[in-house]
């Protein structure tokens, strides 16, 4: 991804739309007439749909609930909250163009993000530039403060650090048993490189040898070569970070290769709702680090899954998402009421003083613009994502292994 030409284009168009004196957010603020507009961009469609559709479930819950207690008091005056929303398609470089729109064109006054370092970071890029509020989730902490150095001033993150989500697959093993050698799996976005060196790094620190590691772009769907070598090296334990449909080639090439490890995790990948029929059958038993679970003990948890499973078709983290969709939309719209404003530095100002209790957990963010919040071990088993191991690597309920998809 070119960040760094990403950054020049919108510098440049920026110049030509507003003095520089000027923040957009307090342009729109003076704009705004009877409603104030959070804009998002959102993957709808593409392979990581799962994610945006979920997110979109969650952030219309925290505005409808808003407007139904009758909106939110702007310079004295009571106004209702618009959710405009684009379809990314899951493109980073489409995220990017659809924020300028949101916020140029729709009037949008501050941004809830759209899942996924790939296109996070480009929307986090723009909203800088743009210098207007926005609020990320489901975008793993490291992968999006290392596209910036100089650190975010307007772009903030609520999701889990990949040191502490990396360390969840060796612990869980350990739960099992295994020879201790692992395949990795990674692919070249910047999740695939973040969590590629998190593994190999934590491997020898926990135990584990990484007997055979298999780097590839993202939409390979030939894993023949790969899945032979790594089955010759001997291990039992299979990490990868994958998007979905990567994932499934994947799965069908270990089956088709009669290869049934231990333990398979399908990090992005296995995160995505009714994964086992998706594959048809495949990803049954397969782990994947989680936000969400039924018995982590998280605020609301049993009304979200009353609410939302039937209609998701599970308890998983498709529901996760719409759990932290919400979480994050709540912060923002507390951010905005708490300012009495739309000016971007004031809500700004508040989003950084957020502390509090919220249905994905404790939210509080530090000078690195992150709230960092726990991941957890679960296993698909029909329709379901099982908690299997708490943050703190305690066993909750058995391990189906080998993976009995791949029998």
């Amino acid at each position: 991804m070119k960040i760094n030409k990403m950054k020049t284009a919108l510098t440049a168009a920026l110049v030509l739309v507003v003095p520089v004196t000027t923040g957009i957010g307090q342009l729109n603020a003076n704009a705004a007439g009877g409603s104030i507009t959070i804009g998002t961009s959102l993957p709808l469609t593409g392979p990581l749909s799962a994610f945006g559709t979920s997110l979109r479930l969650g952030y219309q819950q925290a505005i409808d609930e808003v407007n139904a207690a009758g909106g939110i008091k702007v310079s004295g005056a009571s106004k209702k909250v618009i959710l405009a929303v684009q379809d990314n398609a899951s493109d980073g470089n489409k995220a990017s163009t659809q924020v300028k729109d949101l916020v140029l064109k729709k009037g949008a006054v501050a941004l809830l993000g759209p899942a996924t370092p790939p296109i996070s970071i480009p929307v986090s890029v723009a909203a800088e530039q743009l210098r207007v509020p926005l609020i990320n989730t489901i975008t793993p902490v490291r992968a999006w403060q290392g596209a910036n150095k100089a650190g975010w001033k307007y772009s903030w993150d609520v999701f889990f650090d990949e040191l502490q989500m990396t360390q969840t697959e060796y612990q869980a093993s350990d739960l099992i048993g295994t020879n201790k050698k692992v395949a990795l799996f990674t692919d070249q976005e910047e999740d695939g490189v973040v969590m590629g060196g998190l593994w190999a790094a934590q491997a020898p620190k926990s135990g584990y040898t990484i007997a055979y590691h298999a780097q590839f772009p993202v939409g390979n769907t030939n894993f023949t070569d790969q899945v032979k070598a790594a089955q010759a090296s001997g291990a039992e334990v299979v990490i990868a970070q994958v998007i979905p449909p990567d994932g499934i080639s994947l799965l069908r090439e270990m089956k088709a290769q009669g290869w049934t490890p231990k333990a398979v995790y399908l990090e992005k990948a296995g995160n995505t709702g009714g994964y086992p029929k998706l594959s048809n059958g495949l990803a049954e038993g397969v782990m994947a680090a989680n936000w969400f679970a039924k018995g982590m003990g998280l605020p609301q948890e049993a009304a979200f899954i009353s609410k939302y499973s039937a209609q998701l078709g599970g308890v998983d983290s498709d529901l996760g998402c719409v759990v932290y969709g919400y979480t994050i939309a709540k912060v923002l719209l507390n951010a905005i009421a708490a300012a009495g404003s739309t000016s971007a530095a004031a809500v700004n100002a508040k989003i950084a003083t957020t502390k509090g209790a919220f249905p994905a957990g404790n939210v509080s963010f530090d000078k690195l613009h992150t709230s960092y919040m726990p991941a957890v071990q679960t296993q698909w088993k029909g329709t379901d994502q099982i908690l299997v191991m708490t943050p703190a690597g305690k066993a909750v309920n058995p391990i189906l292994n080998p993976v009995p998809g791949l029998k």
